[in-house]
């Protein structure tokens, strides 16, 4: 019987619990911002001018914040007054189509006829928006002001909200386009003055003619 040798042990296929465990890092990569701080002397000047120009941005982008929502509230107390200035000042009366031979069309449904309405104790006359079918005698509700000339509906109050809102995100998002403008501008300069050293670097370690430059 033949004695088994060392190397004739089976060849195992199967990887061990040691072998299948590897341990890997994840890092984030560098934000430019934490590049004022750095002192690694591969950092150049630059560098630290587009960081510096990426923090200022972040802060102005931060301070908008508070002056938007400011803006925001500013515009809200005042559309609210003017809504509920509205809500005061206009009220519902009864009108009458006098006639609908001038009838113009506003839209598929709607359109401005002659009508006469009572309103601040004095009858009034002129043009009104009715429904598209309303004929001469048809009476509807028309909104007046004070002095009982037509007018629109009041606004809801509600809207005064809206109105705040927009106003916020449109002072916020020229604030973020404004710094956006700026910072492309400052980024490329920066990389244009980078482009320019190095090849400054590179025609002083090779020459002009693409032979090594020797010193004396």
């Amino acid at each position: 019987m033949k004695a088994p040798r060392p190397h004739d042990r089976p060849i195992s296929t199967h990887a061990t619990a040691d072998e299948l465990q590897e341990t890997f890092t994840v890092r984030l990569p560098p934000w430019p911002i934490f590049g004022l701080f750095h002192r690694n002397p591969l950092l150049r000047g630059i560098d630290r001018i587009e960081a510096l120009a990426m923090a200022v941005a972040v802060i102005v982008l931060l301070l908008a914040v508070p002056v938007a929502a400011a803006v925001g509230t500013a515009v809200h107390d005042s559309r609210r007054d003017v809504y509920a200035e509205q809500h005061h000042t206009r009220h519902l009366v009864t009108a009458t189509i006098t006639d609908d031979t001038a009838a113009q069309n506003i839209s598929q449904t709607t359109v401005t006829m002659a009508g006469r309405w009572s309103a601040a104790g004095e009858e009034h006359t002129g043009a009104v928006t009715a429904q598209s079918t309303t004929k001469p005698g048809d009476q509807f509700a028309i909104w007046v002001d004070d002095n009982g000339a037509a007018t629109d509906e009041p606004t809801p109050t509600t809207r005064a909200g809206v109105d705040a809102v927009t106003a916020a995100l449109f002072v916020w998002a020229g604030v973020t386009a404004a710094v956006a403008i700026l910072l492309a501008g400052t980024r490329t300069v920066c990389d244009r003055i980078r482009a320019i050293r190095w090849q400054h670097a590179l025609d002083t370690l090779v020459g002009r003619d693409g032979h090594k430059s020797s010193q004396a």
